[in-house]
């Protein structure tokens, strides 16, 4: 298998065209470059330069191996200079909220894209139990996330600040407590997600349990399960201008000290990456 040294060996043969001017240029003896080139030849099967009047004069196969071998340079040399002075770009492995994703990201992500365009974000939704643990885990490079557990691994930052409403089937009488709501099923995301946890928590201070929990996949599953009367839910406000008016719900004010949520986002200490401090700049701006 080819090493560094190999294809350096090749771009300095191919550019001076002689044992020799290689050497000076590698800073090595000639009989260390030929013994370099031979071990190539032999590993490829195949020859590499023609000699002719004291020039090497390369093959076709060693003009390609010369392309590519300038390619893997220029790949090293920005690794070492990202390494050295990191700069925003490449794979951002970034978790959020699903209706975080849906309201609050577009607007600084597409800045993010604008500013640095070598940044690609692959974006996970998930509750935020499941973000915080994929983030220690280091499947992402950060996440947004709402009641983040307190963990003294993770940095965070308050982001954005959200209002809890309740929504219920059209002409559903008016919500100002938890027992308007008894026996109603509630529609909710899996067991981790901070919304639920609110909603369930609101029910409790009042000695009450919901009658049922259907857990749902999405937003978009949520609404048009209350929309048919199968239940209730709750959902942040600004999540309901993203669906098509008029809408087929009612809302109601969620009457409960949890009713407003912060979104923090959150990295691993000592993980602060040059994309996640390029997005805090803009989130900060």
């Amino acid at each position: 298998m080819m090493d560094i040294a190999d294809f350096r060996t090749i771009i300095a043969l191919v550019e001076s065209g002689s044992i020799t001017a290689a050497a000076s240029l590698l800073c090595r003896v000639p009989s260390a470059i030929t013994a370099r080139l031979q071990n190539i030849e032999s590993q490829l099967g195949t020859t590499l330069f023609v000699r002719a009047n004291r020039r090497f004069i390369p093959t076709a196969e060693a003009r390609t191996l010369y392309e590519h071998a300038l390619q893997i340079m220029q790949l090293v040399a920005t690794a070492e200079q990202q390494v050295a002075q990191p700069v925003p770009g490449g794979r951002f492995r970034l978790g959020a909220l699903d209706s975080m994703a849906a309201t609050r990201l577009p607007a600084p992500l597409a800045a993010l894209y604008r500013l640095h365009r070598d940044i690609a974000i692959e974006l996970e939704t998930g509750t935020s139990r499941d973000l915080c643990d994929a983030v220690l885990e280091h499947r992402l490079d950060a996440a947004f996330v709402a009641d983040a557990r307190a963990d003294d691994r993770l940095e965070r930052m308050a982001v954005f600040e959200e209002k809890l409403v309740i929504i219920t089937a059209s002409g559903f009488p008016p919500v100002t407590s938890a027992e308007d709501l008894q026996g109603e099923t509630l529609l909710v995301f899996r067991d981790g997600c901070s919304y639920r946890d609110r909603l369930t928590a609101w029910f409790s201070q009042h000695q009450l349990r919901p009658h049922r929990l259907a857990e749902m996949s999405s937003y978009h599953a949520i609404l048009g399960g209350v929309s048919a009367g199968m239940g209730i839910g709750v959902v942040p406000e600004p999540l309901l201008s993203t669906f098509p008016a008029p809408m087929p719900v009612e809302v109601h004010p969620f009457d409960s000290s949890g009713s407003r949520i912060v979104t923090e986002l959150v990295w691993r200490k000592e993980g602060l990456t040059a994309n996640t401090r390029a997005l805090i700049e803009i989130l900060s701006a």
